[in-house]
């Protein structure tokens, strides 16, 4: 069956539950076309199995933008609202990582996990 959101081919999400952990594993680009799945994805994930962690393993992540950012920063908080830690997962491409320095969110959104 054919995904009518073309923005479902550019940005893939797989969670996997450890324990009373949870990882999101994002493979493609988080943008303004794929931020709004991305947040959908993370809303479930933290209302249905409720974690004390949520891993983003963002190593697959080609390409962030400024609306991938803030939605990195809402995780953070929606997290955190759900009683879970936001942990990030790399190592990260290039420019995701140019990014996040830039920004001087690697260090609202780190120490970057391995």
């Amino acid at each position: 069956m054919t995904n009518p959101d073309p923005s479902a081919r550019r940005l893939r999400t797989r969670v996997d539950l450890h324990g009373d952990r949870a990882a999101i594993r994002l493979t493609g680009e988080v943008d303004l076309g794929t931020a709004p799945g991305l947040r959908r994805a993370i809303c479930a994930c933290l209302g249905q199995h409720r974690p004390c962690a949520l891993d983003l393993h963002l190593a697959e992540v080609s390409f962030c933008d400024c609306t991938g950012l803030n939605t990195l920063l809402w995780a953070r908080l929606e997290a955190a609202d759900a009683g879970a830690a936001l942990v990030v997962r790399g190592p990260l491409q290039s420019g995701v990582a140019r990014l996040l320095s830039v920004t001087g969110t690697d260090t609202v959104l780190g120490p970057l996990a391995a």
